[in-house]
């Protein structure tokens, strides 16, 4: 992972944010804070459409600088202002039974008790549901590996939560 202290880093975000805007990248998918672009290089761009998906870009990275657990797809590069994320590239799995098959489980509630789920949830302060669905998992090299993890049960509250206690009240 690099942080560039120089101007390089600012031009090569910049060339990408101008081949965003031009349609230069093939589209893989959006959140409801993040659009995913395919660099042609193995790897994906998660350019945040607005300050939910800037606060998951920021997770993602403040994850991906302690973890060693080996269960998250790698992050190569964060643009200054964090709206730009560049990840490792994963083939989209299409079915939970794929994570559930490595894991060795036959269902979400057993994917759940598997404890270096457990363990990565509880120390990064992720949705421990969030692993029982496909959208947030990918596969590199064969293997599961989670792709979506900026989903913090913080940018949950300060982002998310209010906007379900509203929609609750209509």
């Amino acid at each position: 992972m690099n942080r560039y202290q120089d101007d390089y880093g600012n031009a090569y975000f910049r060339v990408i944010a101008s081949n965003i805007s031009k349609g230069g990248y093939r589209y893989i998918g959006k959140g409801s804070g993040r659009v995913v672009f395919d660099l042609g290089n193995g790897k994906v761009v998660k350019a945040a459409k607005n300050i939910k998906g800037i606060a998951q870009n920021v997770e993602e990275f403040r994850i991906a600088m302690v973890d060693d657990s080996g269960l998250f797809a790698r992050i190569w590069d964060i643009s200054e202002d964090y709206r730009y994320l560049i990840m490792d590239k994963a083939e989209r799995i299409h079915d939970i039974s794929h994570v559930w098959d490595y894991f060795q489980v036959n269902n979400n509630d057993e994917l759940f008790h598997v404890m270096k789920l457990r363990t990565v949830s509880e120390k990064y302060n992720l949705l421990i549901n969030d692993f029982g669905r496909v959208v947030n998992w990918g596969s590199i090299d064969g293997r599961p590996m989670i792709i979506d993890y900026g989903f913090t049960r913080q940018v949950r509250r300060r982002f998310y939560a209010a906007r379900s206690v509203a929609t609750r009240k209509n």
